[in-house]
């Protein structure tokens, strides 16, 4: 359905009609792909772009308001009304650029909420919503995630770096160079100790976001991205050499870049 203008203008006609709501809700959970591996990321990315506009109206926005709240217990994982939490958070992410102060601030509750919930798609709908903020406005995205990072949980860090691995939002190099600063002051935290009381379940999502983002960084940026990975890769800490290990064997490296990745080996091997 990808950029069909038929089926892009029902679904935007029954948004914007609070009576043809239960019609889209059907379509949507229909063909969500849910129970099963994959989620439609194709109609849930077409949704999204319904929303990256500044005229999107009460009654739609209404709409997603609803969906954003679906609680596990009412969609679980795997669950075809998960789709709909799935659709609201990225769209909220999408529209975060056009809308004005209200909206924003209700979009970013949203993202937070996913970012932390407890189930991996609410999660990567926030990274999602994320990433279309960054196509869009990188500098917005980029003051967002500023604010948030002060405070911000293990799953909202992940959700970060997640959402800055995307190569669409690192073809200019101050992008590159702003996801490494970023990417290392959550390796310092780690370093430092300040995840060492923190849910382990959470650590370990954070620790696979963390194993394959940083090679996405280091790929679009070698000399600063392999220059991070080798400081970590002699930090001594087994949590941060874990992560520049799996980060090593990641393909658009090991391709790319076999002399780099190759001296880096030997230098963990030597530590």
């Amino acid at each position: 359905m990808k950029g069909n203008p038929a089926i892009l203008a029902a679904l935007q006609q029954q948004l914007d009609n609070g009576g043809l709501w239960p019609q889209l809700t059907d379509y949507m959970l229909q063909e969500s792909g849910l129970p099963g591996p994959r989620a439609n990321l194709t109609l849930a990315g077409s949704f999204a772009k319904l929303f990256a506009r500044p005229d999107v109206t009460e009654t739609a926005w209404e709409l997603i308001s609803a969906w954003s709240q679906l609680t596990e217990s009412e969609a679980k994982t795997g669950d075809p009304q998960e789709f709909l939490a799935f659709c609201a958070v990225w769209a909220s992410g999408a529209h975060y650029a056009h809308a004005g102060r209200t909206r924003r601030g209700q979009a970013e509750e949203r993202l937070q909420a996913a970012m932390n919930d407890g189930r991996w798609r609410l999660r990567e709908a926030a990274a999602m919503g994320l990433q279309s903020l960054g196509e869009y406005d990188f500098a917005l995205l980029r003051q967002l995630l500023d604010g948030w990072c002060v405070e911000a949980t293990l799953l909202e860090q992940r959700a970060f770096v997640a959402a800055l691995a995307h190569p669409p939002l690192l073809k200019a190099e101050a992008n590159v160079l702003y996801c490494l600063e970023l990417a290392a002051g959550i390796m310092e935290g780690i370093r430092s100790g300040g995840s060492g009381s923190a849910d382990p379940d959470h650590f370990r999502v954070l620790s696979k976001g963390l194993e394959y983002s940083l090679s996405v960084f280091a790929a679009s940026l070698p000399q600063p991205g392999f220059a991070m990975l080798r400081k970590y890769a002699t930090s001594g800490d087994p949590r941060l050499i874990k992560i520049v290990k799996s980060n090593l064997g990641k393909t658009r490296l090991t391709k790319n870049y076999p002399d780099e990745v190759a001296g880096l080996l030997q230098l963990l091997t030597s530590c």
